[in-house]
């Protein structure tokens, strides 16, 4: 008993110091860029009735809705990493090792072909698809009598998203459309809309089932015997988790491209401050993703100003000393 309030109390600590970055880096986000923007143009941008001064367009119309992208992809791709590691129980588990990002990457190269200029709607719509169709693909290889096999599933996701890869790269070349799908698989919110935070917010409700379907996915990691006695299904769970990974992975993919490491690393992070239980797990990666995500897009702004680094490049470069922490940490076990 005493130790689950510790861990409560641990945890509350851990969200609160992260709220605290997360309006830290807000006001970050819109102060900083290839024009800086001082405390009172900020007030003005957000809170007052007229917008037409220079800096308060930049604040409404790009710094802003860029911000919420930015908080919310995170917070989608970190959510669908620790569900995916879940009902997996593997710690290495991500939407890319899946297929599914692959599949959006796929669709997107379709989409690109059709059109010079690909409007939201059809991108988040295609890369949804995609997303979808790869999932369902991996899931019906990965099926046995007995129920989902997750060696299956991790080796058919991988040889469908390598295909996939593969498919998009040849689609893009013969259409000429390779630089402008290099650009979108490097990740990036230099476009933000309120269109894309509308996409996300809509899509947001799959954050909300997530926390529901946590403690199901924590009584998974006991092993599908025991959730069978615990009265769980053990499949049913898995495929409820994969719908959630479809929605959050695909919209985040749809809004910023393909952003490596987040959905791998975030997890790990939380685990380190508490423990392996899904149901605290899952809610701590979604802010700390958050707060990932929107400092990366800080950095991508600002280290090269006024020019930009891809988001994608920033999270890979965090992300692979954690893993290769992961690696050695493996080793000695």
């Amino acid at each position: 008993m005493k130790g689950r309030r510790e861990g409560r109390l641990r945890m509350g600590l851990i969200i609160a110091a992260e709220l605290g970055l997360i309006i830290i880096a807000l006001v970050l986000s819109i102060c900083l860029g290839a024009k800086n923007i001082g405390p009172g143009d900020i007030l003005a941008g957000v809170f007052g009735k007229v917008k037409t001064g220079t800096a308060q367009l930049i604040i409404w119309d790009s710094r802003l809705p860029r911000a919420l992208c930015a908080l919310l992809v995170g917070a989608f791709l970190a959510a669908g990493g620790a569900i995916l590691q879940g009902i997996t129980r593997n710690p290495i588990a991500s939407p890319s090792i899946m297929g599914v990002n692959q599949g959006a990457i796929l669709a997107m190269a379709i989409y690109m072909a059709g059109r010079s200029v690909p409007l939201l709607p059809g991108k988040v719509l295609f890369a949804f698809l995609g997303a979808s169709v790869s999932a369902a693909l991996v899931f019906l290889l990965s099926t046995k009598r007995a129920g989902l096999d997750i060696t299956r599933l991790l080796l058919a996701g991988t040889a469908l998203g390598m295909l996939f890869s593969s498919l998009a790269a040849l689609i893009a070349l013969l259409t000429n459309n390779s630089k402008n799908l290099a650009l979108w698989m490097a990740g990036g919110l230099g476009g933000a809309t309120w269109g894309m935070v509308r996409a996300l917010l809509a899509a947001s409700s799959a954050l909300v089932f997530a926390l529901f379907l946590s403690p199901k996915i924590s009584i998974l990691s006991l092993g599908d015997e025991a959730a069978v006695g615990l009265g769980e299904r053990p499949n049913r769970v898995r495929f409820a988790g994969l719908i959630c990974v479809v929605i959050l992975s695909g919209t985040a993919a749809a809004v910023g491209g393909n952003i490596g490491f987040v959905c791998l690393i975030v997890p790990q992070i939380a685990r380190l401050g508490v423990g392996s239980d899904s149901r605290r797990v899952i809610p701590l990666s979604i802010v700390t993703g958050a707060v990932l995500m929107i400092y990366s897009d800080i950095l991508a702004r600002t280290l090269n100003s006024p020019f930009e680094i891809p988001v994608g490049s920033i999270t890979s470069l965090l992300g692979v000393p954690v893993l290769i922490r992961m690696v050695k940490k493996e080793k000695r076990l």
